[in-house]
């Protein structure tokens, strides 16, 4: 059956809505003038708000809870123009690992897990890689437990109530209360570990990379524990933290998202 050319999804057109309003609003609008402006159910505004918000399309201020536009709306409109995102960041991933000899990745968050975008590789004999587009969840690696450290409150509690915490390897975090443990550290460090809980015999060690004063993504390496040392660590924070600076900048430059 041929579809009608003028058929809509109500709660498709709604959610565009919603984003349009944000993107043309002169402030970012609350909950309350979203509700009295775009005459959506509250029930229905209030879970398409999550819905954008887990996804990325829209994020909320944790001070005043109003909406504006997420990185995922930048992260598409840059794939159709300017640069490609894995060519801006992959000659410093290639740097990064070519100074440590470990591997390298940029991740960027897709609802509830990282995607990696580029990797590099060392030239160690034992050493692991992670492939362009390729998906994690966020509980189980470095990078995505970054990105939860840098969550505002009320998208943390709310991820924390839907997620399952699914055994992936013998390591990985199965207790919510662990997991909030580590989140605090990496909120309090700026940098968060996964121990052998994504990949066995595999630690990295993650920071946040900004773009415009807002966490837009996720710089880890992933190293073999065996070669994971308490000097090591001190060694791999400062080069990664060095590196996350460069993409800042990098994606600050001339890119088009």
């Amino acid at each position: 059956m041929k579809p009608e050319a003028h058929a809509t999804v109500k709660s498709a057109d709604r959610a565009f809505d919603i984003l349009e309003y944000v993107a043309d609003a002169p402030e970012p609008p609350s909950f309350s003038k979203l509700l009295a402006d775009l005459a959506i159910p509250r029930s229905s505004l209030f879970h398409l708000l999550n819905n954008l918000q887990a996804r990325g399309y829209l994020a909320q201020d944790p001070a005043s809870a109003r909406y504006r536009l997420g990185d995922r709306i930048r992260q598409l409109a840059g794939r159709i123009s300017g640069p490609p995102l894995a060519a801006i960041v992959q000659p410093l991933l290639t740097q990064l690992s070519g100074v440590l000899n470990e591997t390298s990745a940029f991740y960027l968050r897709v609802g509830d897990a990282m995607e990696t975008i580029a990797s590099a590789v060392g030239r160690q004999a034992l050493s692991y890689t992670m492939k362009s587009g390729e998906r994690a969840p966020l509980y189980a690696i470095s990078g995505g437990k970054i990105l939860l450290a840098a969550m505002a409150p009320v998208d943390l509690v709310a991820y924390l109530e839907r997620v399952s915490l699914d055994e992936i390897t013998p390591n990985t975090i199965r207790s919510k209360d662990r997991l909030r443990e580590d989140i605090a550290a990496a909120q309090r460090d700026g940098f968060a570990y996964s121990r052998e809980e994504f990949t066995p015999g595999i630690t990295g060690i993650a920071t946040a990379v900004l773009r415009h004063g807002q966490v837009f993504g996720a710089l880890n390496l992933a190293v073999p524990t065996a070669r994971f040392s308490q000097s090591q660590d001190g060694v791999f924070r400062r080069q990664l933290q060095s590196t996350a600076a460069a993409l800042t900048r990098a994606l600050e430059a001339g890119t088009a998202l």
